[in-house]
């Protein structure tokens, strides 16, 4: 369940990128909240459809757009892997599992400022910074076993 305060700052949100939160953007984003780990476009179209039967693939897509651009999701594109969407804006770091696609957050890892170790190293004006991390999930390796 979404709290008010969280309501309001969403509508705050839209408002000011001048998008609209249509039912179909209310219900991607629902759905993402709902998910375990990073969802895919394609699982994000299933649960949200599930909600609101309206919804269309396009608009789901259209709508992970959107919600990226205003800041209230992230997408983690790996290169192997469809991209995965994260309700988690705040800077964490993931791990992918190279064999099933399972993406989880890793927590109490803290790697550093690799921003502004670039910035202090190089003449680039970072815009983002993010760090692949990849390894084999316990059931993966269940199955090895």
């Amino acid at each position: 369940m979404v709290g008010a305060v969280e309501r309001d700052e969403v509508r705050e949100r839209f408002r000011r990128s001048g998008y609209t939160l249509t039912s179909q953007r209310r219900a991607v984003l629902e759905a993402l909240r709902d998910s375990e780990g990073h969802p895919s476009a394609e699982e994000v179209y299933l649960a949200a459809k599930s909600r609101n039967p309206k919804v269309a693939l396009g608009t789901v897509y259209q709508a992970l757009s959107v919600l990226e651009e205003i800041g209230l999701i992230e997408a983690k594109r790996w290169s192997e892997s469809p991209v995965r969407y994260d309700v988690n804006t705040e800077p964490h770091h993931d791990i992918r599992c190279t064999r099933c696609d399972a993406v989880e957050e890793i927590p109490g890892v803290d790697l550093g400022d690799f921003a502004a170790h670039i910035r202090e190293n190089t003449p680039y004006d970072v815009t983002s910074a993010s760090l692949v991390i990849e390894g084999v999930c316990p059931a993966c390796q269940t199955q090895d076993g």
